[in-house]
Protein backbone atom coordinates (compact mmCIF):
# COMPACT_ATOMS: atom_id res chain seq x y z
CA UNK A 1 0.00 0.00 0.00
CA UNK A 2 2.56 2.42 0.59
CA UNK A 3 4.72 1.41 -2.77
CA UNK A 4 1.49 2.44 -4.46
CA UNK A 5 1.31 5.45 -2.68
CA UNK A 6 4.73 6.50 -3.37
CA UNK A 7 3.75 5.83 -6.65
CA UNK A 8 1.18 7.75 -7.18
CA UNK A 9 3.12 10.41 -5.44
CA UNK A 10 5.94 10.36 -7.99
CA UNK A 11 3.47 10.26 -10.79
CA UNK A 12 2.11 13.76 -10.03
CA UNK A 13 5.16 14.94 -9.32
CA UNK A 14 6.43 14.15 -12.65
CA UNK A 15 3.17 15.98 -14.13
CA UNK A 16 3.31 18.84 -12.01
CA UNK A 17 7.07 19.18 -13.79
CA UNK A 18 6.17 18.45 -17.37
CA UNK A 19 3.35 21.02 -17.06
CA UNK A 20 6.35 23.90 -15.32
CA UNK A 21 8.34 22.50 -18.85
CA UNK A 22 5.14 22.87 -20.79
CA UNK A 23 4.84 26.16 -19.85
CA UNK A 24 8.39 27.30 -20.25
CA UNK A 25 8.79 25.65 -23.88
CA UNK A 26 5.55 27.89 -24.60
CA UNK A 27 7.20 30.94 -23.32
CA UNK A 28 10.42 30.16 -24.71
CA UNK A 29 9.41 29.58 -27.82
CA UNK A 30 7.21 32.47 -28.21
CA UNK A 31 10.38 34.86 -27.27
CA UNK A 32 12.17 32.72 -30.28
CA UNK A 33 9.32 33.36 -32.18
CA UNK A 34 9.06 37.62 -31.22
CA UNK A 35 13.19 37.78 -32.55
CA UNK A 36 12.48 36.15 -35.92
CA UNK A 37 10.70 39.05 -36.92
CA UNK A 38 11.74 42.35 -38.60
CA UNK A 39 10.21 44.88 -35.74
CA UNK A 40 12.61 47.68 -36.77
CA UNK A 41 10.93 47.68 -40.28
CA UNK A 42 7.48 46.85 -39.10
CA UNK A 43 7.44 50.04 -37.34
CA UNK A 44 8.85 51.71 -39.77
CA UNK A 45 6.60 50.55 -42.08
CA UNK A 46 4.20 52.24 -39.49
CA UNK A 47 5.06 55.69 -39.63
CA UNK A 48 6.66 55.27 -35.97
CA UNK A 49 9.50 56.60 -35.85
CA UNK A 50 13.11 56.03 -33.84
CA UNK A 51 13.22 58.19 -30.68
CA UNK A 52 16.73 57.89 -29.88
CA UNK A 53 17.52 59.26 -33.50
CA UNK A 54 15.71 62.19 -32.75
CA UNK A 55 17.27 62.91 -29.45
CA UNK A 56 20.57 61.53 -29.27
CA UNK A 57 20.41 62.30 -25.20
CA UNK A 58 17.44 60.20 -24.35
CA UNK A 59 18.88 57.16 -23.58
CA UNK A 60 16.93 53.89 -24.71
CA UNK A 61 17.16 50.36 -22.38
CA UNK A 62 14.54 47.99 -23.72
CA UNK A 63 14.02 45.99 -20.78
CA UNK A 64 11.85 43.30 -22.74
CA UNK A 65 14.85 43.05 -24.95
CA UNK A 66 16.79 41.40 -22.71
CA UNK A 67 15.56 39.20 -19.27
CA UNK A 68 15.21 42.53 -16.98
CA UNK A 69 11.48 42.23 -16.46
CA UNK A 70 8.81 40.37 -15.17
CA UNK A 71 8.92 37.44 -17.48
CA UNK A 72 12.70 36.98 -16.59
CA UNK A 73 12.53 36.37 -20.76
CA UNK A 74 13.74 38.09 -24.03
CA UNK A 75 10.43 39.60 -25.62
CA UNK A 76 11.87 41.68 -28.20
CA UNK A 77 14.23 39.64 -29.74
CA UNK A 78 17.22 42.20 -31.36
CA UNK A 79 15.25 45.18 -31.39
CA UNK A 80 17.06 47.72 -29.33
CA UNK A 81 15.38 51.06 -30.59
CA UNK A 82 12.43 52.71 -29.06
CA UNK A 83 9.54 53.30 -31.85
CA UNK A 84 6.69 55.78 -31.03
CA UNK A 85 4.01 57.66 -33.06
CA UNK A 86 5.84 61.03 -34.21
CA UNK A 87 3.07 63.39 -31.83
CA UNK A 88 3.96 60.93 -29.07
CA UNK A 89 7.61 61.30 -29.64
CA UNK A 90 7.99 64.72 -30.26
CA UNK A 91 6.06 65.68 -26.81
CA UNK A 92 8.80 62.95 -25.14
CA UNK A 93 11.68 65.30 -26.88
CA UNK A 94 9.96 68.02 -24.82
CA UNK A 95 9.72 66.54 -21.48
CA UNK A 96 13.79 65.67 -22.12
CA UNK A 97 13.61 69.28 -22.81
CA UNK A 98 11.78 70.14 -19.51
CA UNK A 99 13.93 67.90 -17.54
CA UNK A 100 17.87 69.38 -18.68
CA UNK A 101 16.49 72.63 -18.34
CA UNK A 102 16.43 71.61 -14.62
CA UNK A 103 19.74 69.65 -14.48
CA UNK A 104 21.79 68.54 -17.40
CA UNK A 105 22.94 65.64 -15.02
CA UNK A 106 19.56 64.35 -16.07
CA UNK A 107 18.15 62.36 -18.78
CA UNK A 108 14.92 60.89 -19.78
CA UNK A 109 15.49 56.60 -20.21
CA UNK A 110 13.02 54.76 -21.85
CA UNK A 111 12.31 51.13 -20.65
CA UNK A 112 9.54 50.12 -22.91
CA UNK A 113 7.73 51.78 -25.84
CA UNK A 114 5.67 50.64 -28.96
CA UNK A 115 5.07 47.15 -28.33
CA UNK A 116 4.49 43.72 -30.69
CA UNK A 117 1.28 42.37 -30.73
CA UNK A 118 2.94 39.06 -30.63
CA UNK A 119 4.55 40.13 -27.08
CA UNK A 120 1.50 41.39 -25.16
CA UNK A 121 -0.11 38.18 -25.93
CA UNK A 122 2.65 36.35 -24.02
CA UNK A 123 2.40 38.92 -21.27
CA UNK A 124 -1.13 38.64 -20.81
CA UNK A 125 -1.49 34.56 -21.00
CA UNK A 126 1.15 35.05 -18.11
CA UNK A 127 -0.43 36.78 -15.91
CA UNK A 128 -4.32 35.95 -16.83
CA UNK A 129 -6.44 34.79 -14.20
CA UNK A 130 -3.84 36.02 -11.80
CA UNK A 131 -3.68 39.22 -9.25
CA UNK A 132 -1.45 40.71 -11.62
CA UNK A 133 -3.80 40.47 -14.53
CA UNK A 134 -4.42 44.29 -13.92
CA UNK A 135 -0.93 45.39 -14.95
CA UNK A 136 -1.43 44.15 -18.51
CA UNK A 137 -3.85 45.00 -21.31
CA UNK A 138 -5.51 42.28 -22.71
CA UNK A 139 -4.51 42.14 -25.99
CA UNK A 140 -7.62 39.83 -27.06
CA UNK A 141 -9.62 43.29 -26.34
CA UNK A 142 -7.64 46.22 -28.46
CA UNK A 143 -4.31 45.90 -26.27
CA UNK A 144 -2.40 48.57 -24.64
CA UNK A 145 -1.42 52.08 -25.55
CA UNK A 146 2.07 50.29 -26.05
CA UNK A 147 0.70 48.46 -29.39
CA UNK A 148 -0.21 51.77 -31.12
CA UNK A 149 3.24 53.37 -30.09
CA UNK A 150 1.33 55.94 -27.97
CA UNK A 151 2.75 54.89 -24.13
CA UNK A 152 6.31 55.35 -22.90
CA UNK A 153 7.90 53.82 -19.82
CA UNK A 154 10.36 55.90 -18.32
CA UNK A 155 12.09 56.90 -15.68
CA UNK A 156 15.17 59.41 -15.07
CA UNK A 157 18.81 59.00 -15.10
CA UNK A 158 21.27 61.43 -12.69
CA UNK A 159 24.67 61.44 -13.90
CA UNK A 160 23.77 57.64 -15.29
CA UNK A 161 22.05 56.40 -12.56
CA UNK A 162 18.21 55.71 -11.97
CA UNK A 163 16.69 58.05 -9.19
CA UNK A 164 15.06 56.28 -6.39
CA UNK A 165 11.41 56.06 -7.26
CA UNK A 166 10.25 53.38 -4.70
CA UNK A 167 10.07 50.30 -6.75
CA UNK A 168 11.68 49.28 -9.77
CA UNK A 169 10.68 48.95 -13.11
CA UNK A 170 8.01 46.24 -13.37
CA UNK A 171 7.15 46.04 -9.71
CA UNK A 172 3.82 44.28 -9.28
CA UNK A 173 3.15 45.89 -5.47
CA UNK A 174 0.54 48.54 -4.51
CA UNK A 175 3.79 50.88 -3.68
CA UNK A 176 4.36 51.20 -7.61
CA UNK A 177 0.66 52.66 -8.30
CA UNK A 178 0.82 56.66 -8.17
CA UNK A 179 -2.80 56.35 -6.66
CA UNK A 180 -2.03 55.47 -3.50
CA UNK A 181 0.84 57.61 -2.30
CA UNK A 182 -0.08 59.35 0.33
CA UNK A 183 -1.31 56.47 2.11
CA UNK A 184 1.76 55.28 1.18
CA UNK A 185 4.23 58.00 2.48
CA UNK A 186 1.95 57.58 6.12
CA UNK A 187 2.93 54.28 6.30
CA UNK A 188 6.73 54.91 5.66
CA UNK A 189 6.77 52.39 2.53
CA UNK A 190 7.22 55.19 0.35
CA UNK A 191 10.33 57.69 1.36
CA UNK A 192 9.51 61.38 1.07
CA UNK A 193 13.00 61.24 -1.31
CA UNK A 194 11.31 58.58 -4.20
CA UNK A 195 8.01 60.56 -3.68
CA UNK A 196 9.81 64.00 -5.04
CA UNK A 197 11.52 61.84 -7.65
CA UNK A 198 8.47 60.22 -8.89
CA UNK A 199 6.81 64.25 -8.94
CA UNK A 200 10.14 65.56 -10.56
CA UNK A 201 9.24 62.73 -13.55
CA UNK A 202 5.44 63.31 -13.31
CA UNK A 203 6.31 67.25 -13.97
CA UNK A 204 7.80 67.02 -17.18
CA UNK A 205 6.22 63.93 -18.60
CA UNK A 206 2.03 66.01 -17.70
CA UNK A 207 3.73 69.42 -18.75
CA UNK A 208 3.71 67.91 -22.15
CA UNK A 209 0.39 66.06 -22.24
CA UNK A 210 1.16 62.58 -21.09
CA UNK A 211 -1.48 61.14 -18.73
CA UNK A 212 -0.06 59.15 -15.60
CA UNK A 213 -0.81 55.02 -15.16
CA UNK A 214 -2.71 54.66 -12.09
CA UNK A 215 -0.36 51.49 -11.62
CA UNK A 216 2.65 52.43 -12.19
CA UNK A 217 4.58 55.46 -11.68
CA UNK A 218 6.93 54.59 -14.95
CA UNK A 219 3.67 54.32 -17.40
CA UNK A 220 2.92 57.54 -19.73
CA UNK A 221 0.33 57.64 -22.38
CA UNK A 222 -1.41 59.91 -24.62
CA UNK A 223 -5.03 59.37 -24.65
CA UNK A 224 -5.63 61.49 -27.84
CA UNK A 225 -3.23 62.91 -30.39
CA UNK A 226 -4.09 66.69 -30.93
Amino acid sequence: MRACFLFVTEIVYLCEMMKRLVILFIVVLGAMSVGAVDYDGKFSSLGFVDVHQLDSTIVIDLKYSGTDNFMGVNMYGDLRKAYLQPEIADRLLKAQQLLREKSKDYTLVVYDAARPLSAQKIMFDKVQGTEFEQYVANPYNGGGHHCYGCAVDVTILYKGEPLDMGTGFDSFSEVSHTDNEQANLANGTLTQKAYQNRLLLRGVMTAVGFEVEPCEWWHFSCYKIE
